[in-house]
């Protein structure tokens, strides 16, 4: 990473309002692992990071103007496990916080571009992906693919929000892309 970027360790467990105000809306509760905690609150298992960068990321930020975080976190999706989509899998993800999200959107997709190309896997980018994602500036993200893996094949997914933007990796989707391309994973 650059100088200057910060690992950041994320909790397995969130309150479900982060998801459903900034990840989809209620349509999101059907892919969460949502349960009540001891006082009744709404809680899940992360099934993803971004969010959680956007609701606190002041608090990332601590009066810095800018910063980038990367993390590896363990993610929970609600759903039907199939090759290369898991209920747990793991997420390597890059957030870089600031002002300028169209700033931020070129910095992170240039770092992911050289991550992938350090690999040697080879990938298609679409740039008008629209994944669901009710937080990316005007419902559009970036996905990296590898048509090799079939209908899961979107190895990367990254956006630009209000706060900055990033990208999540499923590392074990792209295990599966470097096997099929005969790279090392």
């Amino acid at each position: 990473m650059d100088a200057g970027e910060e690992e950041t360790i994320l909790p397995a467990l969130w309150g479900q309002d982060t998801f459903v105000a900034k990840a989809g809306g209620s349509e999101i509760l059907e892919q969460m692992w949502a349960f009540p905690d001891r006082k009744g609150r709404a809680c899940c298992l992360i099934p993803e990071a971004t969010a959680l960068f956007q609701e606190r990321s002041r608090e990332f930020l601590n009066g810095r103007r800018e910063a980038g975080f990367f993390y590896i976190a363990r993610c929970y999706r609600y759903e039907r496990p199939q090759a290369g989509r898991y209920r747990e899998f793991t997420q390597l993800g890059y957030e870089y916080l600031g002002p300028d999200p169209a700033a931020a959107f070129e910095r992170s997709q240039t770092l992911c571009r050289g991550f992938l190309d350090s690999l040697g896997l080879r990938y298609e980018r679409d740039g008008a992906a629209k994944r669901g994602l009710s937080y990316y500036l005007g419902g559009e993200g970036f996905e990296m693919r590898v048509p090799e893996l079939g209908a899961q094949k979107q190895v990367v997914g990254g956006g630009a929000y209000r706060e900055g933007a990033g990208f999540g990796i499923g590392l074990e989707r792209l295990a599966l892309a470097l096997a099929a391309q005969g790279l090392q994973p």
